[in-house]
């Protein structure tokens, strides 16, 4: 497809000095590497995810998800889960890109639809993650849109209505119902996202299963089976797991573990840090430690580095 080409080298040309590029359009985040990683944990927010070039998987509990050139990610819920890419290399290195969901443009988009035509509820209500073939004309509005994200004056202007072509593209396809369950209360998947938002809002504070419950408006047991469909962890597996990928991040980022056991939710310590190393295999001052010598490395190389 020639829109991918064109969109590989856009890609590649602006990570040359970082493997992860923030854009000047809200929610667009350019990615490449040269070496395979993973499956390493981190948190996916609702969101696109195109695979230019290369592979990647998305593990969310025993569920699977591979996209490439030839397929895309759709993913609607907040989730912790392990990422991997398996096809990268010096010469063809893996590029990428992520496009997070905006609900409002969304919302928009769905009701234009409908009023042309009367709207397709096919597929499984349960869905929160799906990969699906990727298309010419998906791949010629991300390649304009991540053209204009270079130039702040240029994303201000154009940036949401080459959004919103890409979000039609996505809702024409297969699995657009998944994107109408992020801001329509007729899907199962959908149930749980209140759910979701205030578990995010809240997991540094106590926070029970009642108190979920409640919010969810459902008896504690209907929300666990629910939870556990959707997203093959329970409510309080869900609140453990954001709790740990964010002391996780926090230490890799330099704080020490005795603060971010505080800042994360934990009372105790010693039961933080039993768990983050049953959970990730590493304690916190071992990651911590990790990410102080990845540090001083890249410190030393930037000062060898030409001026």
């Amino acid at each position: 497809m020639e829109s991918q080409k064109k969109l590989a080298v856009q890609i590649r040309s602006r990570t040359q000095q970082s493997q992860f590029v923030e854009t000047y359009v809200e929610g667009l985040r350019l990615f490449s590497t040269t070496g395979n990683y993973g499956p390493i944990p981190i948190v996916l927010k609702p969101s696109i995810c195109v695979v230019v070039q290369g592979r990647k998987e998305i593990h969310i509990g025993d569920r699977q998800h591979v996209y490439d050139p030839e397929s895309y990610l759709i993913h609607t819920v907040t989730m912790p889960v392990e990422a991997e890419v398996t096809h990268a290399s010096v010469d063809c290195p893996f590029l990428g890109l992520s496009l997070s969901i905006d609900p409002l443009v969304v919302g928009q988009l769905v009701v234009e639809m409908d009023r042309q035509s009367a709207p397709d509820w096919q597929g499984n209500p349960m869905n929160i993650t799906q990969s699906t073939p990727v298309t010419e004309a998906l791949y010629s509005s991300l390649e304009r849109l991540v053209k204009v994200s270079e130039h702040q004056h240029d994303s201000s202007i154009l940036a949401q209505n080459l959004k919103r072509e890409v979000y039609y593209e996505v809702l024409k396809g297969p699995f657009g119902y998944m994107l109408r369950n992020c801001i329509s209360n007729y899907a199962g998947a959908n149930r749980i996202a209140p759910v979701v938002q205030y578990i995010e809002a809240n997991f540094r504070k106590p926070i029970d299963i009642e108190t979920i419950a409640a919010i969810a408006n459902m008896s504690a047991s209907t929300l666990y089976d629910h939870f556990r469909q959707v997203t093959t962890l329970s409510p309080m597996q869900y609140v453990k797991s954001l709790r740990l990928h964010e002391a996780r991040s926090l230490l890799a980022g330099g704080q020490q573990a005795s603060n971010v056991c505080n800042e994360v939710g934990y009372n105790s310590p010693s039961q933080f840090s039993r768990e983050f190393k049953r959970f990730f295999g590493d304690s916190p001052k071992e990651v911590k430690a990790l990410s102080e010598l990845q540090g001083s490395a890249l410190l030393q190389e930037n000062k060898k580095a030409p001026a």
